[in-house]
C-alpha cells in the first residue's frame, strides 16, 4: 500500500470514524431513518425497483463488520455508504459525509468547534475523502458504485442543501431557531411547487445539512435528532410559504383594480356587500395564482381588499364565505388586528362563474 493510503493520519481518522459511525448507524437503522424499515430483513422486496417477489436481503458480512444489503437481481449490494450512494443517486465522496453526519461525526469539523471553517480547511477535508474514495482498496464495504446522470430527485435534493446553505447559522448573532423556521418556510414553498409532500428522508436531508452548516453556533446540549425534531414541528406551523407575500401583494393590487361590476356576486346573495365581493375576489385570485388551489390568507391580510375593514370583520366576513359555498377552510387561524396568524383555504366557484359578463352565474353585466 502506498504512502497515499491510510498511513496519512487523516485517512485514518476518517476510517475510525466511518468505523464508529457503522457502530452507531448500522444499516438496518439507517434504512429505518430513511423510511425503509420494512425492507431491513434477511427477505423483503427491493427498494430501487417494483419488486413483485421478494428479492432484497440485509445480512451480517463476513468477518462479522456490521451488514450488508443485496439486490439478488442486480440493483447492487454493499454497506451503508453503498445504500446511501443508491438511494439518493449521489457520489460515493457525498455518501461518506452524509453518513458520518447522521452518525453524529461531521466530515469536515468537531462537534465541540464554535469556529465556522475556512475555505482551506474544507477544501483540505473535501480533499482527504477524495483520496480515500479513490484509493482505497476495495472490498464489498467499500465498493464503488457508478453514479447515474443527475436525475429530477438529484436536481430536488441539491435545492434542498442549497436552502440548508442558505438559512444556516454563521455567526454567534444568529438565531438558531429563527433560522431553522426560514428552512421551514423555504422548505414548504417547495412542497407548494412540486405539489407533494417531502418525504422523511429529504425532509431529514435538508435537516441534517442545515445542521452540519450551522453546528459550531448551535446549543451543544441540542443533539442531530433533537432539531430535526424542531424541525419537522416547525414545518406544521408555518402558514405562508417564502414567495406568498409577493403572491398576496399582486392578487391586492389586482382586486383593488376590480370595478364593482367585475366582482363576483355571492351565490344566493347577490345584494352582498362591497366588502364581501372583494374578500371573495382576494380569494378567487389567490387561488389562480397559487399552483395547486390552495392558499394561506390571515384576516388581517384579507382586511386589506376593503378600504376601512377590520381584522375582526374580515374574519366574520370569511366564515359566511364559507358557509355560502364560496370559499373552503381547511385549517382555520385566528381573528383579531394584532394577529397574522393565517388560515389555509380553496376557493370553490369555477371559472365559469368568474366573470360579469355572465348573467345566468349570478353576475352583475
Amino acid at each position: 500500500m502506498s504512502g497515499r493510503h491510510f498511513d496519512s493520519t487523516e485517512n485514518a481518522e476518517l476510517r475510525a470514524k466511518i468505523d464508529q459511525a457503522k457502530q452507531r448507524l448500522p444499516l438496518p437503522e439507517l434504512m429505518k431513518r430513511l423510511g425503509l424499515a420494512e425492507h431491513a430483513k434477511k427477505t423483503a422486496r427491493c427498494p430501487f425497483h417494483h419488486d413483485e417477489h421478494p428479492s432484497f436481503s440485509v445480512f451480517p458480512s463476513k468477518g462479522g463488520k456490521g451488514r450488508q444489503w443485496k439486490c439478488h437481481v442486480g440493483c447492487g449490494y454493499g454497506d451503508e455508504i453503498a445504500f446511501l450512494v443508491k438511494h439518493f443517486n449521489i457520489s460515493r465522496r457525498e455518501a461518506i459525509r452524509r453518513y458520518l453526519d447522521m452518525a453524529g461525526f461531521p466530515a469536515h469539523r468537531s462537534p465541540k468547534s464554535h469556529e465556522y471553517p475556512s475555505v482551506s480547511s474544507v477544501s483540505k477535508s473535501r480533499e482527504s475523502l477524495s483520496v480515500l474514495v479513490s484509493e482505497s482498496p476495495e472490498c464489498p464495504e467499500s465498493h464503488v458504485y457508478p453514479v447515474s446522470p443527475v436525475s429530477n430527485g438529484q436536481s430536488l435534493d441539491k435545492e434542498l442543501e442549497g436552502l440548508a446553505v442558505r438559512n444556516a447559522c454563521t455567526s454567534e448573532d444568529d438565531s438558531a431557531g429563527r433560522k431553522r423556521f426560514k428552512l421551514a418556510r423555504d422548505v414548504r414553498a417547495v412542497e407548494k411547487r412540486i405539489g407533494r409532500e417531502l418525504t422523511t428522508a429529504e425532509l431529514m436531508l435538508a435537516s441534517d445539512q442545515w445542521y452540519w452548516l450551522s453546528q459550531g453556533f448551535l446549543d451543544s446540549g441540542e443533539t442531530r435528532e433533537d432539531h430535526f425534531g424542531m424541525f419537522l414541528a416547525e414545518l406544521t406551523k408555518v402558514r405562508i410559504p417564502t414567495g406568498e407575500g409577493d403572491t398576496l401583494k399582486k392578487a391586492l393590487e389586482c382586486v383593488s383594480n376590480l370595478s364593482f361590476s367585475e366582482l363576483p356576486v355571492i351565490s344566493g346573495y347577490p345584494g352582498a356587500p362591497e366588502s364581501w365581493r372583494r374578500i371573495a375576489a382576494l380569494h378567487c385570485e389567490l387561488s389562480r395564482l397559487c399552483a395547486n388551489g390552495k392558499y394561506f390568507l390571515s384576516y388581517r391580510d384579507a382586511a386589506k381588499a376593503y378600504d376601512g375593514l377590520s381584522a375582526q370583520s374580515a374574519y366574520n366576513i370569511t366564515l359566511a364565505l364559507a358557509r355560502l359555498g364560496v370559499i373552503k377552510i381547511f385549517r382555520k387561524g385566528r381573528a383579531g388586528l394584532n394577529t397574522g396568524k393565517a388560515a389555509e383555504f380553496r376557493y370553490l366557484l369555477s371559472q365559469s362563474e368568474n366573470g360579469a359578463e355572465e348573467d345566468d352565474a349570478g353576475f352583475e353585466t
